[in-house]
């Protein structure tokens, strides 16, 4: 494993604030981490539970598409930006030796808009689309806290700056005002965005925070607190645990609702 330390995880610097090692670690016990782990997954599990027990997303059809077919001149234009923003930011990662930071959420949502505006609309690319417009809530977090005091290489802090307005504001209002495979649910339906809520749990408090330990990097700061969490200290999950599926399932209706004010949310024919 050690090309895999030397690739991912030899260049973050472990000196710097909320970016990681072994005092990051021990600033909560391993007890502490699997007792929130054990109630952060019987939460999502509820989430879960509550939002796909009644779906009958796959037995109804798409609603109505705005063009005739989804590959835009603009959608192609936005794909190749958002592909070159984010292989951008791959580059500093790697250059850096911190690619370990893909991980980060706001990565793996870029990566899920991508992947959106290059396949086929199916029923399966429209449940992850509405699932997906809630995990805009950690983009959010990410433009409102930002943690930019460990990139140092020139239009680094730009990149971080360029790819989360596009993964929040550019992108998605443009494929909701496509339509069809990219509509989104109305608001009083709050399936997806506890199904939502329940990902985002399970994805941060198993896999990145155990990585995160392991590897003593603080993956979306599920391994210390960020240096500008409001409530950092030790118990700064048992916080989150409240407020963060909370926010989560509200900021998604919240956005579309901030979306409608400038595209319409629903397609009445096919132009």
């Amino acid at each position: 494993m050690d090309w895999f330390h030397e690739v991912f995880i030899s260049g973050v610097d472990f000196d710097l604030a909320g970016n990681g090692g072994p005092e990051c670690v021990d600033i909560i016990s391993m007890q502490q981490r699997i007792a929130e782990t054990f109630a952060a997954v019987v939460l999502a599990l509820s989430l879960w539970m509550y939002g796909y027990r009644q779906l009958d997303h796959f037995q109804v059809p798409l609603p109505p598409a705005r063009y005739p077919t989804y590959h835009t001149f603009t959608k192609r234009l936005l794909l190749v930006i958002l592909c070159l923003v984010f292989g951008v930011e791959m580059g500093f990662k790697f250059a850096t030796k911190t690619a370990i930071f893909v991980l980060n959420p706001c990565h793996v949502i870029t990566i899920m808009q991508i992947i959106f505006m290059l396949i086929e609309p199916s029923r399966m690319s429209a449940f992850w689309f509405r699932v997906h417009i809630h995990f805009l809530f950690v983009s959010f977090l990410a433009v409102a806290f930002p943690v930019v005091n460990t990139r140092f290489l020139h239009f680094e802090i730009v990149t971080y700056w360029v790819q989360h307005i596009l993964i929040l504001f550019i992108v998605p209002p443009y494929l909701i005002y496509l339509g069809g495979a990219f509509s989104v649910e109305k608001l009083k339906d709050m399936r997806y965005a506890a199904m939502s809520s329940c990902l985002l749990l399970i994805y941060n408090m198993v896999v990145l925070q155990y990585l995160g330990v392991y590897t003593e990097v603080n993956l979306s700061s599920m391994v210390c607190y960020a240096i500008s969490d409001p409530f950092a200290g030790p118990y700064y999950k048992l916080w989150a645990f409240g407020y963060v599926p909370l926010l989560t399932m509200l900021f998604g209706k919240i956005l579309t609702m901030v979306y409608s004010l400038f595209i319409p949310l629903e397609v009445k024919k096919i132009d």
